[in-house]
């Protein structure tokens, strides 16, 4: 049961969050973030509870109401978001990425332990980006703030996402040590992080264009260019640090090695009997009248053959 919110209470989460807001105005002051205060497409956020789980909800500072992340009229500026949050009705402020504005975000979530380490996966992206790094409200995740666009529309791939517009990041000033402090351009680094997530068709070059069932072509082994892409590389080691859960490593996996092999089935197979994720209990395991490391691959090809969606 949820906590009565007596007077008493609410003085003392305004009174937490006008220091909270003092922080952030010290901290804004001092330089950081100074790439996005000058636009007005700030906003504040909060806590819900939807189907009992928490999340994190962007409102519009000057009407209370929740804001839209592709509605302008509901965002404000910086000064307008920070005498809100003051108020205690609010959890912390926000940017709501556009497609007018320069910038990118990329959320690892689920990479800091408990000790405040970075586990290794996240780490290559943070370096690789090289740019303003901050931890996220729950300390559990960073976001990553560069000046870059998107080749196609934002993805979510394990527990890495990335958008440039029509989408709202969290803002903590809660620097990440030895990351640079601004916002760098980066528009190489992110392409190529963003290609390696979700790597279009188009630029198989080995596509193969028979049906799910087919073996493929002559392809024997991965290209040599599969050898930069730093997720796959982690997952072949077994590494499944920052996935929710050992499935969907498994078919985040599958999904990159159908790219690199161009959906030969029969490789993509083998690689993946081969490779540190390979469990005989499970990855054999019938399913029907299939098992189910081949169920992941025909679903995989599903996925990969279906046009994306717009999120």
């Amino acid at each position: 049961m949820q906590q009565e919110r007596t007077p008493q209470n609410r003085l003392q989460e305004q009174r937490h969050y006008a220091g909270y807001t003092q922080d952030l105005r010290e901290r804004l002051h001092s330089g950081l973030l100074s790439e996005l205060t000058p636009y007005p497409q700030f906003v504040v956020w909060k806590y819900t509870v939807e189907n009992k789980k928490l999340k994190k909800r962007p409102f519009n500072p000057k009407t209370n109401l929740p804001a839209k992340t592709n509605d302008p009229a509901t965002w404000t500026d910086v000064t307008v978001a920070l005498k809100a949050l003051a108020t205690g009705r609010y959890n912390g402020i926000g940017f709501v990425f556009a497609e007018s504005d320069p910038f990118t975000g990329t959320d690892l979530d689920a990479c800091v332990g408990k000790d405040g380490s970075i586990a290794p996966w996240a780490q290559e992206i943070i370096t690789t980006l090289s740019s303003y790094t901050e931890y996220s409200p729950s300390k559990l995740g960073v976001h990553i703030l560069t000046q870059a666009t998107l080749p196609g529309a934002g993805r979510k791939i394990g527990s890495i996402e990335m958008y440039s517009h029509d989408w709202f990041f969290t803002l903590t000033t809660d620097h990440l040590k030895e990351t640079p402090t601004t916002i760098a351009h980066r528009q190489e680094a992110v392409a190529a992080l963003y290609r390696q997530l979700a790597p279009p068709v188009a630029e198989q070059k080995y596509q193969n264009t028979s049906g799910g069932g087919a073996s493929g072509g002559g392809l024997t082994e991965l290209p040599p260019e599969a050898a930069n892409d730093p997720l796959l590389q982690q997952l072949l080691r077994g590494d499944t640090a920052g996935f929710p859960s050992p499935s969907i490593a498994d078919f985040v996996l599958v999904l990159k090695l159908l790219h690199w092999t161009g959906d030969n089935v029969a490789l993509t197979r083998q690689l993946f009997v081969e490779s540190g994720l390979y469990r005989e209990e499970k990855t054999e395991r019938k399913t029907g009248a299939t098992t189910y490391l081949d169920m992941t691959i025909n679903n995989a090809l599903k996925k990969r053959r279906n046009r994306p969606q717009r999120r």
